[in-house]
């Protein structure tokens, strides 16, 4: 089924490639290459053929983009534990088509193949536990695969309107606080579905969606939401029993709401989830600038859909009497080349705050890369981080701090991935080339994650008590 799958992949793309190839002269880049990106909304191109002559010519006046990644990673954990390294090596290809009578076309394949690594499955002597993050780079559904790493990103078809677009197919969305790509690794949270963008006025954007099949980050498969839920690991319920809802939810999709509104001074955004037969999720974000000042504030809660009721307890997503709630703040200020902030998360005692890891990662104020809030209620958390350009905007610093406190070990009321307390920094250095070499940036990210309580090795092992070091060298054209 992956082979066939493949080259299927690979043919697709081969034949939308050699249509485009002829077209592709220097005159016909200078004069007709316009990129059209999803953060598009208002407008788009005419709905008109344009004056296109002939179906090739559709192929021949679009537009080809990609990247080329290549990602070192490394963990070195506590003591005599286990350290693991993994080199990874891919890039992908998006192709969209010239508008016709307002109609666009676009396909995207990615691909991941191992350079070298140590042996990621090789068990820990003390733990018995393998790699966790480096697996990361390549297939986490299926350990033994380093190579097979292909998958179709995008299939889509996209009509433009006055002021808005509908897009159906295998899509990139709208990055939004919980659904989202998190590109962080060498393949993102991918979509299908189907997403409508409308601004009835300036500054004010509607988003309306109905996804129904995913493809999580770190995988090559496609799934329905009915085999998607559960794939990560599913944690334990709130009163401490392993959680086993996986291809027991019986949910069609996911279903979203989202509103944007903005003026010089003020950002407000509003988002509506309906994860069908499971939750209810509501989030607000309002922010306030004033000179080198920004103020925000975030509200997130939950409710659990009636047919959790249904199931049995340990069957279970949420538990009906669950709300989640939290509440983040930030404080930012900018001057010259600086940008300091600092924000803190308060997850309340009402129930965890819970969002499918397959489907994205939070992205409340204290988030940061390697540290979310997915799983925990009842629990503080305070974030300081600046950064600084130097030369501009082609060498960029930061340094981020984030402390959690009140996750306990085996208090799984709040606390649903059995995390103990701790603290974590992340120092990142990027440069982005100029010149010949532009489009091409090196990235790289140091993390370091302490645990505030105790030292176990069944506790710490690629949890906490690590050191880690990540390099990117992504080349975007």
């Amino acid at each position: 089924m992956r082979k066939q799958t493949r080259w299927k992949t690979y043919l697709l793309m081969g034949l939308i490639f050699l249509a485009l190839t002829p077209e592709m002269s220097a005159q016909h880049l200078e004069q007709h290459l316009s990129p059209v990106t999803t953060d598009t909304i208002v407008g788009g191109p005419p709905n008109a053929h344009g004056g296109l002559s002939s179906l090739r010519e559709l192929f021949g006046l679009g537009t080809v983009s990609g990247h080329f990644r290549n990602f070192f990673m490394t963990t070195i954990n506590q003591g005599n534990l286990k350290n693991y390294y993994a080199d990874a090596i891919g890039g992908a290809i998006r192709v969209r088509t010239h508008t016709f009578y307002g109609f666009e076309l676009g396909v995207a394949g990615i691909f991941t193949f191992k350079a070298f690594s140590n042996d990621l499955n090789e068990p820990d002597p003390t733990t018995g536990r393998i790699s966790k993050w480096e697996h990361e780079l390549f297939d986490v559904l299926d350990l033994e695969n380093f190579n097979d790493l292909d998958r179709l990103e995008e299939l889509y078809i996209r009509y433009y309107f006055n002021r808005g677009n509908i897009t159906y197919g295998k899509i990139t969305t709208e990055e939004t606080p919980l659904l989202n790509r998190s590109d962080g690794r060498m393949k993102p949270f991918a979509y299908k579905g189907l997403w409508f963008n409308y601004t009835p006025v300036n500054n004010h954007y509607f988003h309306l969606s109905w996804i129904d099949r995913v493809s999580p980050r770190s995988t090559v498969e496609w799934f329905d939401f009915k085999e998607a839920i559960g794939l990560a690991p599913q944690g334990f319920q709130a009163d401490g029993t392993p959680a086993e809802y996986f291809e027991h939810l019986e949910s069609e999709g996911l279903a979203m709401l989202g509103y944007q509104w903005f003026s010089q001074d003020i950002y407000l955004e509003f988002y509506q989830w309906y994860l069908h037969n499971v939750f209810y999720t509501t989030w607000a974000t309002l922010e306030y600038h004033i000179k080198d000042w920004t103020f925000g504030l975030q509200y997130a809660v939950q409710f659990a859909d009636g047919f959790q009721r249904e199931l049995p307890y340990e069957q279970r997503y949420i538990q009906p009497g669950e709300r989640g709630q939290v509440l983040s703040g930030r404080v930012r200020y900018h001057f010259g080349d600086w940008d300091l902030w600092g924000a803190y998360t308060h997850a309340f005692d009402t129930g965890r705050f819970l969002w499918p890891r397959e489907l994205g990662r939070d992205h409340f104020y204290t988030s940061i890369p390697r540290s979310r809030l997915d799983g925990f209620g009842n629990t503080d958390i305070m974030t300081l981080g600046a950064q600084v350009h130097f030369g501009g905007n082609h060498f960029t610093s930061s340094l981020e701090y984030t402390r959690l406190f009140g996750p306990e070990v085996d208090a799984f009321e709040f606390n649903k991935y059995n995390l103990d307390a701790y603290q974590q920094m992340n120092l990142k250095l990027d440069y982005a080339f100029t010149g010949f070499l532009e489009g091409m940036h090196m990235l790289v990210m140091y993390v370091y994650r302490n645990n505030l309580n105790n030292s176990e090795p069944d506790i710490i092992f690629n949890r906490s008590n690590f050191h880690q070091i990540n390099f990117i060298t992504n080349f975007e054209f």
